[in-house]
């Protein structure tokens, strides 16, 4: 089915999503505290190593002068971890969807949308909660919230064009969802998340870190919330092509394969 088609049952991706919500923190003591617990067990983590073990000087934001490692990290994890586990999860969305996929026509793409949105309301819960601690650490950042949602906006376009690539080769190849886990945790270390670009020597690590899908993204969510800047015209750029490349490119190649999912599940 095409876009269009995915658009006219824009109902059935609402009650998917809806049903994603609701049945992700089900019968947990905490419920949605889990969704903050894992970036901030994360940041405490990673501060103790920066800041005690390898004794570093947390970034300076540029033009905000702030120096504070736990923001700095949890303004990069939080779209970065949007992105991982958005694709982790809907890579096994069509093979998990399978029962349904056999039985009824519909288009296969809300599986995949209906991960990417609830994991995106995620998000926002979280940075919202994120926004108060930079209140509060006086880093004015309520001018800059047009610029980071449609920075996110793009973010969730590109995870998109992402997932709708793997969960349709997971179908056929199953190797996708463990290739899939090595592969997150080395875009967590080329991403800026932990350190600061600029501090990498090598000039090819560098270039990596700062430009790759993932360091662009997050180096720009970095400049609007941290730095309290916009990012430069070239890298708004970068990631509209990213988004809308991405995005585009999935689900041609989404479309184009699946009406052979059902026999092949």
């Amino acid at each position: 089915m095409s876009l269009r088609q995915a658009a006219a049952h824009r109902n059935l991706l609402y009650l998917l999503s809806l049903k994603e919500l609701r049945t992700r923190y089900k019968k947990s003591v905490l419920g949605w505290a889990w969704s903050l617990l894992n970036p901030l067990t994360q940041m405490a983590i990673f501060s103790v190593i920066f800041l005690y073990v390898f004794k570093a000087e947390p970034p300076i934001g540029d033009p905000s002068g702030v120096r504070n490692f736990p923001i700095y990290f949890l303004s990069g994890a939080l779209p970065f971890n949007f992105f991982s586990i958005s694709v982790g999860v809907a890579i096994g969305s069509i093979q998990g969807g399978a029962g349904l996929i056999k039985k009824v026509q519909f288009p296969h793409e809300h599986l995949v949308f209906s991960v990417i949105v609830a994991q995106f309301v995620t998000l926002l819960i979280e940075l919202c909660v994120l926004c108060a601690a930079l209140l509060i650490a006086g880093n004015m950042v309520l001018p800059w919230i047009p610029a980071l949602l449609v920075i996110l906006g793009l973010l969730a376009l590109f995870t998109t064009g992402v997932a709708l690539i793997l969960s349709a080769a997971n179908v056929f190849y199953h190797d996708v969802n463990y290739l899939w886990g090595i592969l997150a945790q080395i875009l967590f270390y080329a991403t800026p998340v932990i350190y600061n670009p600029a501090t990498i020597e090598v000039s090819a690590l560098r270039f990596i870190s700062n430009y790759g899908p993932t360091g662009s993204f997050v180096t720009a969510v970095h400049n609007v919330l941290y730095d309290l800047r916009i990012p430069s015209l070239g890298r708004l750029v970068q990631l509209a092509v990213l988004g809308f490349g991405t995005f585009f490119l999935g689900a041609s190649l989404f479309n184009r394969l699946s009406p052979r999912f059902a026999e092949e599940m």
